[in-house]
Formats: C-alpha cells, sequence, structure tokens
C-alpha cells in the first residue's frame, strides 16, 4: 500500500469516533496465542470466557456437537475450551463478538449478508486448506471471517460516497473494489489492513485481508491468502455475496479457480473439480446453519 495513503487512512481509522474497540475477550485470546499456545494461561482463559454467557454457551454448544463429542458430555467451560481448543475457541469468540460490535452502527452495507459471506468464506476456508493446505494453519478461519471488514470500516468513513459505490457495483455487476478504487483511490482491503493492524491482528490474517483479491501482489509466499481468495469467490458463486448478482466476467469459472488451488497445493491436482463440487455445497449449507445459531440470522438458500 502507498505510504501516504496508508497514513492517511490510518488518521481517518483512529478518529473515527463510533470505530469499534475489540472486546477484552478477542484482545485476552489474540494476546493468548500470539506468542505460544502452550504458554498461554487457561484458567485465565476460561474466568473471562465465563463472563460471556453467550460465548461460554456457545463453547459448550460446539463442543457438544457431533464434530466435537467425546465420551460422555462436556459440562464446563474448562471441558469445552480442552475439547475445541484454543484456536477454535479465538475463532468462536470472534464469530460472535464482531457482528455485535457492529450492530448499534448505521451502515449502507447489509449486515445480515455481510456476515453470512464472511462466515462462509471463514468456514470454506478452513476446509480448503485442512484438504489442500501444506501445512495446518491457526490463522485460516479467522482470516476468511475478516476478510472483508474493510467494506464496513469504508461504510463508516465514508457513509455517503459509500452508498454510491455500492450501487453502483449493483448496477455494474462487479466487484465493490473496483468501483472503491474508482472513487476513493483505495479499497476496503487496505482500510482493513489498517484495522487488522490497530487491533494487533496476527501478521497472517492482516496480509490476507490486504492482498485477499491479488495474492500474487504480496510480497510473503502466504498460502492462506490463496485459500481465502479461492473461498471468497466460491462463497459469490453460489449466491452468498452481498445482495447482488456478479457479471460472469466478474467471476472466474470453477476450473479456473481450481487451477489456482492446483498451481499452490499440487495435492489438489489428485481431485477432479467436478468431485469435490458435493463438498463445497455440504460446507456451504452448513455455513448457513452455522449462521443461524452463532448469529441468529435466518439465512436464504443459497443458489
Amino acid at each position: 500500500m502507498n505510504p501516504a495513503t496508508y497514513e492517511l487512512l490510518a488518521r481517518r481509522v483512529k478518529h473515527l469516533g463510533n470505530l469499534p474497540a475489540m472486546p477484552t475477550i478477542l484482545a485476552a485470546l489474540t494476546e493468548a496465542l500470539s506468542a505460544n499456545a502452550s504458554k498461554a494461561d487457561i484458567d485465565k482463559i476460561v474466568r473471562t470466557i465465563s463472563q460471556d454467557e453467550s460465548l461460554a454457551a456457545q463453547c459448550l454448544r460446539m463442543a457438544n456437537s457431533a464434530l466435537y463429542r467425546q465420551r460422555g458430555d462436556v459440562a464446563t467451560v474448562r471441558e469445552s475450551v480442552l475439547t475445541l481448543g484454543l484456536w477454535r475457541v479465538r475463532d468462536l469468540a470472534f464469530s460472535c463478538n464482531l457482528p455485535l460490535m457492529f450492530s448499534g452502527l448505521n451502515c449502507v452495507v447489509p449486515k445480515e449478508a455481510f456476515w453470512r459471506h464472511s462466515l462462509a468464506t471463514a468456514f470454506l476456508s478452513q476446509k480448503l486448506g485442512s484438504d489442500f493446505g501444506g501445512s495446518s494453519n491457526e490463522q485460516v478461519y479467522l482470516a476468511g471471517l475478516l476478510h472483508d471488514i474493510g467494506i464496513l470500516i469504508n461504510a463508516l468513513l465514508f457513509s455517503e460516497e459509500f452508498s454510491g459505490v455500492l450501487q453502483e457495483a449493483i448496477r455494474e455487476q462487479c466487484f465493490l473494489e473496483s468501483v472503491e478504487q474508482r472513487h476513493f483511490g483505495f479499497t476496503h482491503a487496505e482500510s482493513g489492513r489498517i484495522v487488522a493492524d490497530l487491533w494487533r491482528l496476527p501478521l497472517d490474517v492482516s496480509e490476507v485481508i490486504e492482498f485477499h483479491h491479488r495474492p500474487e501482489a504480496q510480497a510473503t509466499n502466504n498460502e492462506v491468502t490463496v485459500i481465502v481468495g479461492v473461498a471468497n469467490q466460491l462463497c459469490w458463486k453460489s449466491g452468498l455475496g452481498y445482495g447482488y448478482s456478479l457479471s460472469e466476467n466478474g467471476l472466474l469459472s470453477m476450473e479456473a479457480l481450481w487451477g489456482i488451488l492446483v498451481r499452490r497445493f499440487p495435492n489438489a491436482e489428485q481431485v477432479h473439480w467436478a468431485d469435490y463440487q458435493p463438498i463445497l455445497e455440504t460446507y456451504l449449507t452448513q455455513s448457513h446453519e452455522l449462521a443461524e445459531r452463532v448469529f441468529g440470522l435466518s439465512p436464504a438458500q443459497p443458489r
């Protein structure tokens, strides 16, 4: 990002009076996992989660789901944290708290569509990373969840202008970033990176936010950026965008998206994209169900 643009946006973001602060639970979990998860103070994290009734309930619910259930029910917050693991607890905490952080703010972006898309991208990114990623990366889900956070920031920083940007993108059936670049000279990927830095999120997550639309411009070889970029397009292709359709030129074909995965992850070549399609559809359906449980939404089924 151009240094002058970064400085200008950072100044605007810092002076945005209604920019939500990161909740204590998110800051605590991010700090605990930023250095060495094995040295995290489990008792302190359990106490912090226990003070958040909604998050504690979500942890217990997920720990007792079919995906995690061991012999016997998980009955305490501590047991749920040990069952899920700190990374999953952090991801669940962000999923629960982020929509609440922005719920009271006036925003032209349809929030239900925004969080549905974000959650679906996170869910699908985690699946792609698990199936094809070269290494286990604990940042995949969080990077997918936050990849478009700059959209909310731009809508708050430039509310009147962004309303026009959104309407223009709908008319042109194109991604928001192309219209943002024309009107602002920067995109939500750049403003999102600034907020990620202010929130002291992991570097891997910050870079995904900035480069998920153009991973080729990233200096580091971050496989998570490729995964999130593909998952983002797959969600749009499935009708999990921001409430409008993209033109045929706006989205890559399924074959092209699979080619991106194959070039970055050779083991993806062993699976034909058509054979993987039913798996994608299953995970997208599950993301709808998860959105309803976590966000209290009643999303429409994907196209």
